[in-house]
């Protein structure tokens, strides 16, 4: 079903009821979800063109020629093309989620095509005929282009497993990119060899093969265009970024003298190891993982108002109370608009602000203001709730905090509760402890009357309190004999109850008359106290055990809650047998977190298996696995630089990541593979000059894949804005540091797992 078609039609259809109704009647129209469709559709077309825009551009700056630019960039209509032709075919329908998949693909489309011009223009700089380069150009790079695109598209297959929500959100946005890749795969293979021997067709080369003088690399050529438009290769002098990594990779390695032994890499790898470790650390203590902010509390800013009264209130005194506030919102000109729903014992209201003002503290402040006026009525439970991105409390009407305590005596975890409950009314920033709360979103609250009976003023009377208690229940429950009649032979049960007993209150119940043993009448006011206390609505059993909820609202940024909780848990004393879980209210269930922890790991071993199928060795694949651990580096510092929330979308961000990052070291190790297979270099000068002759793709690869990611995370009010931002910090992150290490760490990593290998080959063969 099409919400924004449903809704459109809705609309129209009121326009014509409305006019059936008398003049001063009108209808309102409360909610429309099709608008946020709408605005997130419009959003997203328009941050999908700027990322078209921002590839476009980074093609041009690399191949410096406006045609070539063109060629690669046209794949991306091409595939699209293609895939919404497989879309259409496959059933799905295009909305957020699929259109996010196709964005997203943007700067994935180009890869292919990317690695197999590069090689086209490395063969033409070679001295190869233009059809020639063309054709052996994408032969070389198809084993390696299919195993790259095979570890992307086979982290998609494990989401299959996944149930409920994730299942619903993810499955979609995996097929689209899926489809886009093939897409890619197809068009990378036909289309640019075609083009780029035409292209090619008047280029000219300066040095058929040979190594770079000043890198001792090959030739990098720098691709310009003539005045014919036709790009020409100028393999004189490589890129100012290639010569920057020859003069790392010359120290980082480097063998020493002594034994020949990787004292460089090895020490590589331990900086990137390091660098993993401290990066961790940071993420773990300062970043907020698992709040869903923007999936259950939405991004609109408002206030809610409950009013409760006791029960057998009037409607007549519910709506005295509500106009109150009402008269108080409609002075305040910041207010856009206020809902009210009235009834016997409960009002609700709904305050909304203007677009203006969704982000900033005026809502926040007007709270405060209704929060004072809340505490001018007695006999009334007045709350006041803020929701959205102005509060820190973020959406759900219950308070945002909330610490579970389990043991076998109901009593022992109640007085564990109201411990916990006095150590946070403690701190400043904690507000509306609640020893009783019925968990996530009951909001129902149970309260009892006790009776405390004052046994001195009893007996002065000689009034005993099984009396007491007998006349007391007699009154409520308006019982006050029952027995049995004989009318026309037949036996009939009959009850005598007190006229009004169902409207008894408080009040009436303190002038209740006791029969003394004299005769005398004595006011049970005068005898005992009556007070109305909470108690809880349910009792609830977590495998044999008592549970009880405490529920508070922190005001303050969350990591700051999570460490107040943490150290009021810890400070609080738990018996033998009983036990203490902080858990946040607004967290995932570790069903979901269950789901992509078991995704992740398949998707990492099916990425293995690619590997091992492409190299025939274990060791290569295990070079090429350790990349995601590189790329988790970036991941920890995104999220800690935006201070963006750790949600689900990031987890599923990082399973893609693990299928994308590693297609860069899956191009590198191929290459020096082929080097040392195919031409007979040594391993050091395969592996230096293998990493050379790929950092412009790989850095050509990465960077349209990041850019084209940006705009879909820039220009967001706050960091949880959109379901895809924390998807998108988890790749950008990623692709980043990968990139950057992939062409350090990944050659360190291989030359140490080939050193010995290699050292028996060469023994073998000189035996």
């Amino acid at each position: 079903m099409n919400t924004v078609r449903v809704a459109d039609r809705v609309k129209e259809r009121l326009t014509a009821i409305e006019q059936m109704h008398p003049p001063g009647v009108y209808l309102i129209l409360e909610d429309d979800e099709s608008e946020d469709i709408k605005t997130q559709l419009q959003d997203l077309r328009v941050r999908a063109l700027i990322a078209a825009a921002v590839i476009f551009v980074v093609l041009l700056l690399f191949l410096r020629s406006f045609r070539s630019a063109a060629v690669v960039f046209a794949t991306i209509a091409f595939s699209i093309l293609i895939a919404l032709n497989l879309i259409y075919f496959g059933g799905l329908t295009l909305n957020v989620l699929t259109l996010m998949g196709l964005a997203m693909g943007f700067g994935l489309i180009v890869d292919n095509a990317i690695v197999v011009l590069e090689n086209i223009y490395r063969k033409r700089s070679q001295g190869h005929p233009a059809a020639d380069a063309a054709e052996q150009g994408a032969r070389q790079v198809v084993l390696p282009i299919l195993a790259a695109t095979s570890t992307t598209l086979i982290v998609f297959i494990p989401f299959v497993y996944l149930q409920g929500e994730l299942r619903v959100y993810y499955i979609p946005l995996a097929i689209v990119v899926g489809m886009s890749l093939l897409a890619s795969l197809f068009v990378a293979f036909t289309f640019i060899p075609a083009l780029a021997s035409r292209v090619l067709g008047g280029a000219t080369s300066g040095r058929a093969g040979g190594a770079d003088a000043r890198t001792g690399g090959p030739p990098h050529p720098a691709v310009a265009s003539s005045d014919s438009g036709s790009p020409h290769l100028q393999p004189d002098r490589p890129p100012f970024y290639v010569r920057f990594y020859s003069g790392i990779l010359g120290v980082t390695l480097r063998l020493s003298r002594v034994r020949q032994w990787p004292v460089l890499p090895v020490a590589t790898v331990a900086v990137a190891v390091a660098a993993f470790g401290l990066s961790y650390y940071v993420f773990h203590k300062y970043v907020n993982r698992g709040i869903v902010w923007g999936r259950w509390g939405g991004s609109e800013t408002y206030i809610a108002i409950q009013i409760r009264l006791p029960r057998g209130a009037e409607l007549e005194r519910t709506d005295e109370l509500s106009r109150f506030f009402e008269a108080k919102l409609q002075t305040l000109s910041e207010v856009e608009r206020f809902t009210s729903y009235v009834q016997p014992e409960f009002a609700s209201m709904e305050v909304t602000f203007p677009d203006s003002l969704e982000n900033t503290l005026v809502p926040v402040a007007i709270k405060e203001q209704l929060l004072a006026y809340s505490y001018l009525f007695g006999g009334a439970e007045v709350r006041v709730y803020g929701y959205g991105p102005s509060f820190y409390g973020g959406g759900g009407g219950a308070p945002n905090y909330t610490i579970k305590v389990l043991g076998y005596n109901y009593e022992r975890v109640r007085e564990i509760a109201e411990d916990l409950g006095r150590r946070l009314g403690r701190f400043s920033r904690v507000r509306d402890v609640d020893i009783n709360s019925s968990g996530w979103f009951v909001r129902d609250k149970a309260t009892e009357f006790a009776l405390s009976i004052d046994r001195r003023k009893l007996g002065l009377h000689g009034i005993t309190v099984q009396n007491v208690v007998g006349q007391v229940g007699a009154s409520v429950r308006g019982q006050v004999a029952n027995s049995r009649m004989r009318i026309g032979g037949d036996e009939v049960l009959y009850e005598v109850k007190l006229a009004g007993f169902e409207e008894l209150d408080v009040v009436q119940l303190r002038e209740l008359l006791l029969q003394a043993p004299s005769g005398e009448g004595v006011r049970l006011g005068d005898v005992a106290t009556i007070e109305e206390r909470r108690v809880l609505n349910r009792v609830v059993r977590e495998n044999q055990q008592y549970q009880r909820n405490v529920s508070y609202e922190f005001r303050g940024p969350a990591k700051l809650g999570d460490q107040v909780q943490d150290a009021v848990i810890a400070a609080t004393h738990v018996p033998e047998g009983y036990k203490i879980e902080g858990r946040d209210e607004l967290r995932w269930e570790w069903e979901e977190e269950r789901q992509i922890y078991g995704v992740l790991i398949v998707s990492l071993f099916l990425i293995f298996m690619v590997t091992a199928a492409l190299f025939e060795s274990f060791r290569q694949p295990l070079c090429v696995l350790l990349t995601v651990p590189m790329a988790l580096i970036g991941v920890f510092l995104m999220f800690f630089y935006t201070d963006a929330s750790f949600t689900r979308e990031a987890y599923i961000g990082v399973i893609m990541m693990g299928g994308i990052v590693v297609n860069n070291a899956i191009l590198l190790v191929d290459h020096v593979n082929y080097l040392r297979r195919n031409e007979g270099l040594p391993l050091e000068q395969a592996t230096l000059q293998g990493t050379l002759e790929r950092v412009r793709p790989i850095l050509m690869t990465s960077t349209t894949t990041i850019l084209g990611l940006l705009p879909l995370v820039l220009f967001s009010e706050y960091a949880d804005a959109n379901i895809w931002n924390a998807l998108g910090y988890a790749l950008i992150g990623g692709l980043a540091s990968s990139t950057l290490l992939v062409l350090t760490v990944t050659p360190a990593l291989y030359l140490i797992f080939e050193l010995r290998p290699e050292r028996r080959r060469v023994i073998a063969l000189q035996g």
